[in-house]
């Protein structure tokens, strides 16, 4: 093995100490012989000086700065956080009106195309109006006869007094002849066959009279109680109009027209020809005004959200367009309250699951919404203008640890029992 000798000459600094120097190996002296001219002398080789790392600094930064700015950082983030609630759970909706017939018959005009843009009263598509022009001829004749067995029943009742002043008449005269009869039959002047004859007479004369009397009654029933009651009044007059109402207001609806502005839409379904049943939607007006937003946020994020919070939508067909509006409404049960099997969680097994609670977005008034169409999908985000403070996670800590000794107590207090 090779020696390493550590050679000084004078004149050398001196070593500092803490430091490390190497020195280059040096050859062992060759063995004796012949001599031979002396060599100059090899330079030294230069010291290499080697700094201490500063390990302590950095593992300090590491281990305790870095994690401590971390951790107030966070704790900002989450103080200013908590403010706005957010969901993509939303979509576009719009006053919608099925175009519905009210009476059933063939198509035999429409007014409109696919995508065309109508008003209020504008003509959608017409009905053959001609048994609904026939019906309502019916009702007018039937409203003509009504009138006559008005006036005709007043005529009646005029003509009732008339016979009941001559019933009354013949009456009186039927009694003195009975009267007269019956004391000549009772002197033995007259005979009992002419006195029978006599009282026939009279019975007969009263009974025309009562049938005119009851006559008039009825007559006066029909008439609403008095001469002067108006026609206005009198049954027949009262079913004879309601009935021409009902044939006039079908051939009024023999022409389908928008019952709301907005856009057709699924025009091809209707067909000229094809009969169109009563009560059974043909296709659809969709508003193109007065649209909102549906969203349908988790129930644990409405924890802070009221309605009139203002809230911003970006809608994914318009990407980076924002509309600024309001929390207009909040639906008071969850949506699964209002479907068709809504769930019945006391029975069977349960799954914690959670819901969803649907609320609507109305746009300002000033918002250009003329190419939204409904049904987009849209983000949903809310301003609760919740604010956390220090204060407030402090007294929550507060609160937390009040809880646990309570709790604390009230087990150390049952365990003593």
């Amino acid at each position: 093995m090779s020696q390493i000798t550590k050679v000084v000459r004078e004149g050398d600094a001196p070593i500092p100490s803490g430091q490390t120097v190497q020195f280059g190996p040096t050859r062992a002296p060759a063995p004796p012989s012949a001599p031979t001219p002396a060599a100059p002398p090899t330079p030294a080789t230069p010291p290499i000086v080697v700094k201490p790392k500063a390990n302590g600094t950095r593992r300090f930064v590491l281990l305790v700065v870095v994690p401590l700015v971390a951790l107030v950082a966070g704790f900002g983030w989450w103080l200013t956080g908590g403010r706005y609630i957010a969901t993509d759970n939303a979509y576009v909706g719009a006053d919608k009106s099925l175009i519905t017939p009210q009476v059933t018959g063939p198509v035999v005009a429409v007014h409109v195309v696919e995508g065309q843009k109508v008003k209020v009263g504008d003509p959608l598509f017409d009905i053959d109006p001609k048994p609904y022009e026939i019906a309502v001829a019916l009702g007018r004749g039937r409203l003509d006869a009504a009138k006559v067995a008005f006036a005709n029943l007043k005529s009646s009742y005029v003509s009732n007094e008339d016979q009941i002043r001559m019933g009354q008449d013949s009456v009186r005269v039927r009694q003195t002849e009975f009267d007269r009869k019956n004391d000549l039959a009772t002197r033995g002047s007259g005979t009992n066959v002419d006195r029978d004859t006599s009282l026939a007479a009279l019975i007969q004369a009263r009974q025309l009279l009562e049938f005119v009397r009851n006559q008039q009654a009825s007559t006066m029933v029909k008439l609403g109680g008095s001469l002067d009651a108006s026609i206005e009044n009198f049954p027949e007059y009262i079913q004879a109009r309601a009935g021409l109402d009902e044939a006039e207001r079908n051939l009024k609806n023999t022409k389908v027209l928008s019952p709301i502005d907005g856009v057709a839409t699924q025009v091809s379904q209707i067909q000229l020809g094809r009969v169109a049943p009563a009560g059974q939607p043909v296709f659809a007006v969709v508003s193109d005004k007065s649209l909102w937003v549906d969203g349908n946020p988790k129930e644990s994020d409405l924890t802070f959200v009221r309605e009139g919070q203002p809230a911003t939508v970006t809608i994914d067909a318009f990407p980076g367009k924002v509309w600024k509006g309001t929390i207009c409404s909040i639906a008071p049960g969850t949506g699964a309250q209002f479907s068709i099997l809504p769930p019945q969680n006391a029975s069977g097994n349960w799954v914690k699951v959670v819901q969803r609670v649907p609320l609507r977005f109305c746009f300002a008034p000033d918002e250009d919404t003329k190419y939204i169409r409904a049904g987009m999908s849209a983000y949903l985000s809310i301003d609760t203008g919740r604010v956390r403070t220090i204060k407030g996670v402090l007294d929550g800590i507060a609160e937390t640890v009040d809880g646990l000794m309570g709790r604390g107590g009230a087990g150390a207090a049952a365990s003593a029992k």
